[in-house]
């Protein structure tokens, strides 16, 4: 496929409908920086020790790409989140520039017959983006503990709003209705529990590398996969509004509703307070939408 350049939209898709992904990675760390560069990370790295709040985890650098009939071969090196910080407005140096590679997810759910893709408006507490849009989840790789690219956005999507694990209740009515001699009830939220990871992956039914893009005004990729998560509408909320606040990624998180004329609409109206990847998710799914589709309804029936 040809790249979908959107510069309104500061964002490049390089790859969509990917079929398989082929990952040559070196552990080594990537050591291709400039001197300035260089002076700039050892320079965070000083007060990094003054101050062990600021944050230089691993991460992965897309070193180099290519993407034929539905393959994405990836050549990726080991790099940090300071590499990051330091190099990422150095677009127009390839060297120089730590092309910082995260994963995201177009989540989706279903609620009776309509499917939801699900969005969350970042919290102030972030450096990039603060209250915008973005997708659910959206995170960075760690390459030491993270088994795959489908782990990374399964743990990705636990810390950021799945977590914590609802308990429900069923009780009467207040006016009780019985019909063929069956009463109905109402579930009500008696608490939560912390979720065990293999949980939330039993309710993960699809997680798959989709779409690969690139943001235009700084050194940053994401695999956005797509994501089909069996749980409800309300499960998912109040699993989230069960994480403290001081830890939240997101304030809030929202679903939308996954029909084109409201996703062609809500890009319209909300495009200034989306992330760019949001809006070239968004825009994918509008041009891929049948596609989609019948992936999720392969699962449904």
């Amino acid at each position: 496929m040809a790249k979908i350049v959107n510069e309104k939209g500061n964002y490049k898709i390089l790859a969509e409908r990917i079929k398989d992904v082929n990952v040559n990675y070196n552990s080594e760390p990537y050591d291709g920086y400039s001197q300035e560069s260089k002076a700039k990370i050892n320079e965070m790295r000083k007060k990094a020790r003054d101050d062990p709040s600021l944050f230089d985890g691993p991460g992965v650098r897309l070193s180099k790409y290519s993407f034929n009939n539905g393959e994405l071969d990836l050549n990726l090196d080991h790099t940090t989140y300071f590499c990051h910080v330091a190099t990422r407005k150095n677009i127009n140096d390839e060297k120089d520039c730590a092309k910082w590679f995260g994963c995201s997810g177009i989540t989706l759910s279903r609620d009776g017959k309509e499917y939801l893709m699900w969005v969350g408006k970042k919290s102030p507490l972030n450096e990039i983006g603060s209250g915008q849009i973005q997708l659910l989840p959206a995170g960075n790789i760690n390459p030491i503990n993270d088994f795959g690219f489908d782990y990374t956005v399964k743990r990705e999507l636990y810390e950021e709003a799945l977590k914590k694990r609802p308990l429900y209740r069923a009780v009467k009515d207040n006016f009780e209705i019985e019909f063929l001699r069956t009463r109905k009830r109402n579930l009500k939220l008696a608490g939560s529990v912390k979720r065990h990871f293999l949980d939330l992956d039993c309710r993960i039914k699809l997680c798959e590398p989709y779409m690969l893009m690139d943001m235009l005004e700084i050194s940053s990729f994401s695999l956005a996969h797509l994501v089909f998560l069996d749980m409800k509408k309300r499960e998912i909320r109040d699993s989230f509004n069960f994480i403290k606040e001081n830890e939240r990624e997101f304030s809030n998180i929202q679903p939308l509703d996954f029909k084109k004329n409201y996703l062609e609409d809500y890009l319209k109206s909300k495009f200034n307070n989306l992330r760019p990847q949001v809006r070239a998710a968004i825009n994918s799914s509008l041009r891929n939408y049948d596609y989609l589709l019948e992936k999720l309804e392969k699962l449904i029936y």
